[in-house]
């Protein structure tokens, strides 16, 4: 402990003492107060004294009393200790230390304060560093273990891969390859990589790191569809490397512009020997890891990145647990703001985007597994005993409108028209449910939580027992955990390329729907998806696409729930700003006026 924490034991324990107030104390006392030696105590009290956190007079003779005043005020202390602490990037115990306040005022002063920290700080270097608070911290950045939408978001701040999709001109542009080619029959690809391109670290991007990020995946997930489809890779020069596919791919370039394919240095063992690279990744990066702990990420601009220096020069994300209602009452007015949806305090941020995601909240039913689930009037009696508009409308948040497909632009006014209380009890009345208890699982995320459930409650109205399980989404994306489940909840979105969001999302072995689907039905997606990656017709991508999801519909596999609306709000002084499929903003190409 520093000497802080000492004081503010001192004011713990004496606290009917006024600051000022001189009173009587022995050495013997304060050791037990310290919990520590007598001389230890002695030293302490000295530093204590210098420091002028108290007054100390001596008492003559062993055992006899001595006269201590205390001087600093605790809540003034506390309150500068906590800042001092955040300052330094210890905001986890900088909470515990405000958290151990019973003062209201103190903890709204440090929030109105830590409030104020955010947005753009310009420092005395001249350097534009973005401040913005986030809910939970981010140890797992590895590309090929992504499952989380921010966790894909930082990726693409701190990798690249060899090919890039512009959402807006719906194209591939190069990456870190400039150039690629196939032999006519989408099974051999070659990839010319840019000379001069640097990881993180100074070490020069070369064709074997390519051939490393594949077979590294390949050795950490033998069961990955896309790696499993690749024959073999050959360095054919220091900066081209061809793919042999066994089966034709024409979207194969698409694939690789996805953050799980973003490619990692050859020499990434050493790497991870001297810091766990998960936290603290290395790549070609437009940002460069500085730092990742419990309580701050902190990224800086790459000086020699191959595509352009980001205008930014620091990113700086701040773990603040429950910061979301925090913020809506201390949002600060001065500073140049950039506020996700839920800290957003919308009568305050002077201009905002939005956009509605692309995806949908679905629950799926395991029709892998005997049971009560096989029952076609028990899937439908819960479908019926989901009223969307009902839910949406009490449950608020981000939750936009219902939602009858992953797309919002299709949107099948009939489907779930009819839910109804009357109509799901006469539907299950017609199945052979006898009291089962269902095992619905979902992961950790609060709005998560919240549907389950309303779902819960929904179902008992009409007297279908459910039990919640909820799980950190890394131990929910194991195959076996997902066979567990009777139904899971969660929600699924769409990356910049829809297409190949969903053709991942059902040939992924470690996918809610693709276990949950019965052999038969599973054997005719495959079908499909592997016509899918023949065409190059996007408009007839879409329409195999939807004739899956609308297969998942007809056999009741899968409840799609609602579409979810993505907003940030932004001060004007900030430039550069668009909304990506993640609703994250690219730092790199925001700037300051």
């Amino acid at each position: 402990m520093d000497i802080e924490e000492y004081y503010l034991q001192l004011k713990s324990h004496y606290t009917s003492q006024a600051d000022g107030e001189w009173f009587p104390v022995t050495i013997n006392e304060l050791a037990l107060v310290f919990d520590c030696t007598r001389r230890n105590a002695q030293f302490l009290i000295q530093k204590l004294k210098e420091q002028h956190f108290i007054g100390w007079k001596s008492g003559l003779g062993r055992g006899n009393s001595s006269q201590l005043a205390l001087l600093r005020n605790k809540d003034e202390l506390t309150l500068a200790r906590a800042q001092s602490l955040c300052l330094n990037g210890q905001l986890s115990e900088a909470f515990a230390c405000i958290q151990a306040s019973e003062r209201e005022s103190v903890q709204a002063e440090f929030h109105t304060w830590l409030g104020n920290r955010f947005g753009v700080q310009k420092e005395r270097s001249e350097q534009d560093i973005l401040r913005y608070p986030f809910y939970r911290p981010v140890p797992d950045l590895d590309p090929m273990k992504v499952v989380r939408r921010t966790e894909a978001h930082l990726i693409s701040q701190l990798f690249d891969t060899l090919t890039q999709y512009d959402r807006f001109s719906k194209k591939l542009k190069p990456g870190l390859a400039h150039h690629w080619e196939h032999d006519g029959t989408f099974r051999r690809w070659t990839f010319y990589l840019r000379k001069g391109v640097l990881f993180h670290h100074g070490k020069q991007l070369k064709a074997e790191d390519v051939k490393y990020t594949f077979d590294r995946i390949r050795e950490w997930n033998g069961e990955d569809w896309l790696i499993n489809s690749v024959q073999a890779i050959e360095v054919t020069s220091t900066y081209s490397v061809c793919f042999e596919l066994k089966e034709s791919n024409a979207l194969f370039t698409h694939f690789m512009a996805t953050e799980r394919f973003s490619i990692v240095p050859d020499d990434l063992e050493q790497l991870d020997a001297r810091h766990n690279y998960a936290r603290q990744p290395v790549g070609t990066g437009p940002f460069c890891m500085r730092s990742n702990t419990e309580s701050m990420l902190i990224m800086d601009a790459n000086e020699h990145y191959f595509a352009g220096r980001p205008f930014l020069d620091v990113i700086e994300m701040w773990v603040w647990p429950d910061y979301e209602e925090e913020l809506r009452h201390t949002q600060p007015l001065g500073q140049p703001q950039l506020l996700y949806f839920e800290a957003m305090d919308k009568g305050v941020s002077k201009q905002k985007l939005n956009q509605m995601e692309s995806g949908s909240t679905v629950l799926t039913f395991n029709l892998s597994k005997p049971g009560i689930l096989q029952d076609y009037s028990l899937r439908n009696a819960i479908h019926l005993a989901l009223s969307r508009e009902q839910m949406i409308r009490e449950l608020k948040g981000r939750r936009n409108k219902p939602s009858s497909g992953f797309y919002p632009g299709y949107y099948e006014a009939d489907y779930g028209r009819n839910a109804s209380i009357e109509a799901a009890r006469n539907s299950l009345e017609q199945s052979s449910y006898n009291g089962e208890v269902l095992q619905l699982y979902t992961y950790e995320y609060f709005s998560n939580e919240e549907d389950a459930r309303w779902i819960m409650a929904a179902c008992s109205q009409i007297g279908v027992q459910i039990e919640l399980t909820i799980l950190p989404i890394r131990e929910l994306s194991r195959a076996e955990v997902i066979l567990q489940a009777d139904m899971i909840y969660a929600g699924e979105v769409l990356g910049d390329q829809s297409i190949i969001t969903l053709i991942e999302m059902y040939r992924s072995k470690h996918g809610y729907i693709r276990n949950h689907l019965r052999s038969p039905l599973r054997a005719k997606i495959d079908a499909i998806l592997a016509d899918a990656l023949t065409e190059t017709s996007g408009d007839k991508h879409l329409t195999m696409l939807r004739a899956v999801e609308e297969e998942l519909k007809r056999q009741l596999n899968v409840l799609f729930v609602y579409h979810s609306v993505q907003e940030v709000g932004y001060d004007g002084s900030l430039h550069g700003i668009a909304l990506n499929a993640w609703g994250k903003i690219n730092y790199k190409d925001v700037w300051v006026k």
